[in-house]
């Protein structure tokens, strides 16, 4: 296993994806890289998956249309309410509405447009996973892809 291999063996990732073929295959692709997982399709499931486990993720992937008329922001926000502190999030989303991406921009969530890439989703979970002290990042819009899907 490479060393970014046993170093992602030992974060836990959230991915929350109320389309369950889009999350078994972040969730493959995560296991994939070593990263133990989390996997949700709602906000209430990832909440009761996260008590159950009582750890805290160190990241959060969500998409941004949940389930109930829920955000992935709403799903972020509660998260980290309910473990008490700062996790970094990743927003992935194929909605295009500017109200969308500001309120994500907003909680200085990074932002992705579908399709991603497998490489540049690697590239920003990592950079995402490097500021898991607990403390906000100072600005994670700068890892926004420069083109949709293209990579980093």
């Amino acid at each position: 296993m490479t060393e970014a291999g046993s170093e992602a063996r030992e974060k836990l990732v959230m991915v929350i994806d109320d389309e369950r073929t889009v999350l078994q295959a972040l969730n493959l692709l995560l296991q994939m890289w070593g990263y133990r997982v989390i996997a949700a399709e709602s906000e209430g499931e990832a909440v009761e998956r996260l008590s159950a486990l009582d750890e805290r993720p160190h990241a959060i992937l969500a998409d941004y249309r949940l389930r109930e008329g829920r955000t992935g922001v709403q799903a972020i926000d509660r998260i980290r309410t309910e473990v008490g502190t700062h996790v970094p999030a990743v927003i992935i989303t194929g909605d295009t509405s500017t109200d969308g991406i500001r309120e994500a921009r907003a909680r200085g969530l990074t932002i992705l447009q579908k399709p991603v890439l497998p490489p540049h989703l690697q590239a920003v979970l990592g950079k995402a996973l490097q500021g898991t002290s607990g403390d906000p990042p100072p600005d994670s819009s700068a890892s926004e892809p420069p083109a949709r899907g293209a990579p980093a």
